[in-house]
């Protein structure tokens, strides 16, 4: 039996004296201003966060949760929106909420509120240069951000300094109420919250509402994010102490999860164009990012071919190539990927720690290898010797060497540019290979940490040659490496090698066929 259970047996089995003098008790009790929904916004409600952020799709209660925090749970609230105007919809929807349970309305449109508890509510707007530094010393125990992918970073950061309550036992968060970003617009937020969002982070796929720990930390003119193992102070190089991570966190919502939002939105939502949809119905933060101008994969052209992935999973193709990322320790994965005539697998993906020498390489290769297909593996790093060695070797499997820094002879389809190395040269044919009009119907599985990876690299010009930009630069840039798309594009490399070497011993299997039909040994004797 329940603790609520044995509580109602106990209340019924009361005097009828004790029983009513309890219920006028319960009667007199407040009820609170606020309830949360359940589901996601009981999820952010309750949770423990330093840095939340909240919502992902539009109609999520993002607005209702800060007004609902505010009066039920803190004593200082600082409310922020980055123009003036837009605080309007936030100060509606309290004096809704207020009238809804019997307290006083928010009667005019103020630049602070003494709310019905004592909190003293403060509301501003982060739009103008410098605006910042007015809050400068403004003490909140609730610094809530609304829309904030709208809102510069940096702007926030310096808001947040001033998070904090004198009051013992005052809990005290930061919180970041947002849609995904729009137009390159609030980007920041997949950095900052990149476990939860941006599938080539290392740390994806956090759970939603899991605590994990992190400092920012200045670089140049960017702020990033640097992520800790838990709440413990870290001391970096350069810092004169050490400081103490805080937690951060993502709950998703969505327009289902808002029990009193009406259709109306959501038709309004579904007429719009593609991929401002997405974003806002899904919460998908990725959906809406522009392509950088020089970026190499174009995002249409990869979605495509994980349509046609989606679109033709019944056909049966044979075993082509399997092709191999390879780490010995370290952060990086060991990674390997089949290639079925133009159709890839999805990555078999291990990390570095469980790869400590070549063999447990070779194990992931034989395990997974079907119709005596090639084997390629990436000999950059110097990783690659070993497990290269074990499969020719021991096992007598072609082998294709993928050197990235080795010279390239090739051109684009153009015939206009060469390439600076062979790993410039084997991204921008995968590019061509691509290209919706090449007709070669690349599939690619619906893998987000892949997907992630193939858009990331950006191209330039030097001279007459494409160079690629470099892994170290692009992990800098995303913060992980690209494992899982190396070994895609080292797979569509040696594809043609590949079917030839298919081809040359289809022949020599007819030709040996064809001997010994036209020599009878008996013959001889």
């Amino acid at each position: 039996m329940s603790a609520f259970e044995n509580l109602v047996r106990s209340i019924e089995k009361m005097d009828a004296g004790p029983r009513a003098d309890l219920e006028r008790q319960l009667a007199r009790q407040e009820k609170p201003a606020w309830i949360p929904q359940p589901g996601p916004q009981t999820q952010a409600y309750v949770s423990e966060a330093d840095l939340l952020l909240y919502g992902g799709a539009a109609g999520g209660g993002k607005t209702d949760l800060i007004v609902g925090l505010g009066l039920t749970r803190h004593k200082r609230v600082g409310i922020f929106r980055q123009q003036t105007g837009e605080l309007t919809g936030i100060l509606d929807r309290m004096d809704d909420i207020c009238r809804a349970g019997g307290l006083p309305s928010v009667s005019h449109k103020p630049p602070s509120w003494k709310g019905p508890n004592g909190q003293k509510f403060e509301f501003g707007h982060l739009e103008r240069p410098k605006s910042e530094f007015s809050w400068q010393g403004r003490d909140h125990d609730l610094k809530a951000f609304d829309e904030a992918a709208q809102i510069s970073p940096k702007k926030i950061i310096y808001v947040l300094g001033w998070n904090r309550s004198t009051e013992p036992g005052q809990r005290v968060r930061g919180l970041l109420a947002s849609n995904p970003p729009l137009a390159g617009q609030g980007d920041y937020l997949l950095e900052w919250f990149g476990p939860w969002l941006d599938p080539s982070h290392d740390l994806y796929p956090a759970k939603p509402g899991e605590l994990l720990w992190a400092l920012f930390q200045e670089d140049g003119d960017e702020v990033r994010t640097i992520w800790c193992d838990g709440p413990a102070p870290v001391q970096l190089e350069g810092w004169k102490k050490p400081r103490r991570p805080k937690s951060r966190t993502f709950v998703p919502a969505k327009m289902e999860d808002n029990k009193y939002l009406d259709c109306d939105y959501e038709a309004q939502i579904e007429s719009m164009p593609e991929p401002m949809r997405s974003a806002l119905r899904d919460g998908n933060f990725m959906a809406a990012r522009p392509d950088h101008a020089y970026q190499v994969i174009p995002s249409a052209w990869v979605r495509a071919a994980v349509e046609r992935y989606g679109n033709n999973r019944d056909q049966q193709k044979p075993m082509l190539l399997l092709s191999s990322d390879i780490a010995r320790g370290g952060s990086d994965a060991s990674v390997v990927t089949a290639l079925h005539v133009n159709r890839f697998e999805k990555p078999v993906r291990k990390p570095g720690s469980e790869t400590p020498t070549g063999q447990e390489v070779v194990d992931m290769i034989i395990t997974r290898r079907r119709d005596d297909c090639a084997v390629v593996v990436d000999m950059g790093g110097g990783w690659g010797g070993s497990p290269r060695d074990k499969l020719t070797h021991d096992h007598d499997i072609n082998v294709f060497e993928f050197v990235p820094s080795g010279e390239s002879t090739a051109s684009d389809k153009h015939k206009n540019f060469g390439f600076i190395n062979l790993r410039a040269e084997a991204w921008w044919k995968f590019r061509e290979a691509i290209d919706p009009d090449s007709g070669e119907d690349i599939e690619l599985p619906n893998d987000p940490r892949l997907i992630a990876q193939l858009i990331a690299p950006r191209y330039q010009f030097s001279g007459k040659n494409i160079r690629i930009e470099s892994k170290d630069k692009i992990r800098e840039r995303i913060g992980s490496s690209t494992d899982e798309a190396d070994t895609i594009i080292m797979g569509w490399h040696f594809k043609e090698q590949a079917g030839l070497r298919i081809l040359k011993k289809s022949r020599s299997a007819k030709s040996q066929k064809d001997w010994h039909r036209e020599y009878d040994p008996l013959a001889e004797i």
